[in-house]
């Protein structure tokens, strides 16, 4: 079985070369400035200055350090453990109450 398809011509055509522009009203423009790419820029707000500068200092971080263990020495700082059991306890109230 042959099919031709829609149009009138059938069989293969060859393929020619074309010699110059295919589309006849393209316009080369003139070299000018050439295109340069976008260039990105970062600006670090005076905030954000201070928290890098405040967490590279080692003198705020090993007094920060001393703090916490001495909350954990005395059992004033809040942990996981001490979180799961409000938490617990927060869930039961609300299904005792239901």
């Amino acid at each position: 079985m042959d099919v031709n398809g829609t149009s009138s011509i059938s069989g293969s055509l060859p393929i020619s070369k074309q010699i110059g522009p295919s589309n006849t009203n393209f316009k080369q423009t003139p070299a000018s400035k050439p295109i340069s790419s976008p260039q990105d820029e970062l600006e670090i707000s005076s905030a954000g200055r201070m928290l890098d500068e405040m967490t590279n200092n080692s003198d705020m971080r090993a007094e920060r350090l001393a703090q916490i263990k001495a909350a954990i020495d005395d059992g004033t700082y809040d942990t996981d453990e001490k979180l799961d059991a409000a938490l617990s306890r927060l869930l039961d109230q609300i299904s005792d109450s239901e």
